[in-house]
């Protein structure tokens, strides 16, 4: 396995554990949101849940000796990017109650995990095998 390749994969089981964490904790339990419709907090909790999946998906294809696809891990890094940053900056989901400590430091190790993926996806890019059909 190429450095590239590993640095993507340990990069993505971390970014999986914290989205994890945060998912099933009581960390987020806590935080109230009641200016949103249910509607908005499920389509919101099924996406996180489709990303969690997708990079499960993509961590058993690496591990697998697949080719795991780049343009999905750029796609998956700005997305966790994206989301953690959301959260951080209180854009969405805004809470009646406020972000713990414990909350806040994970959302900041994700946006960090987010652009340490988005580089070493970059890098596995220039360097990951590619397939011709002929």
């Amino acid at each position: 396995m190429n450095k590239a390749r590993i640095a993507v994969l340990t990069t993505l089981t971390l970014s999986v554990l914290n989205l994890c964490f945060m998912i099933l904790s009581v960390l987020t339990r806590t935080r109230l949101f009641l200016d949103y419709p249910s509607m908005v907090i499920t389509l919101f909790t099924v996406f996180l849940i489709t990303l969690g999946v997708l990079s499960i998906w993509h961590l058993f294809a690496g591990l697998d000796g697949q080719v795991m696809s780049g343009k999905v891990l750029l796609l998956l890094a700005v997305e966790y990017f994206v989301v953690y940053v959301a959260g951080i900056a209180n854009i969405f989901p805004r809470s009646v109650a406020p972000m713990g400590q414990t909350l806040f430091a994970m959302e900041m190790l994700g946006a960090g995990l987010a652009v340490l993926l988005f580089v070493s996806a970059s890098r596995y890019i220039k360097t990951a095998p590619t397939h011709t059909s002929t």
